[in-house]
């Protein structure tokens, strides 16, 4: 029983410790890779993501106008609204 304890914990300090350095070779190997990207790709990419935002704040501009006509077209409602009295009694 106490062999098989003493394997089992073998077995578990070994990945414990193991793991570490493997990972930090794989992390090494990463680092020297060399990415080779092209300047105007990401100049491209970079004009990409202004149109983007600038379509997307055009488009929350037209959303936010038509709210607030919207709000505007519900105070005027509001403000039209008339009770009918001749039916108390």
């Amino acid at each position: 029983m106490v062999d098989v304890l003493n394997n089992f914990v073998a077995i578990i300090l070994s990945v414990v410790a193991l793991t570490p350095i493997f990972l930090l070779v794989i992390l090494i190997n990463r680092s020297k890779v060399q990415s080779g990207t092209d300047p105007s790709v990401i100049k491209q990419l970079e004009d990409m993501d202004k149109t983007i935002a600038s379509d997307t704040n055009n488009a929350l501009d037209q959303v936010s106008a038509k709210l607030e006509d919207f709000e505007a077209r519900i105070a005027d409602l509001e403000d039209q609204r008339t009770s009918v009295k001749g039916f108390k009694k």
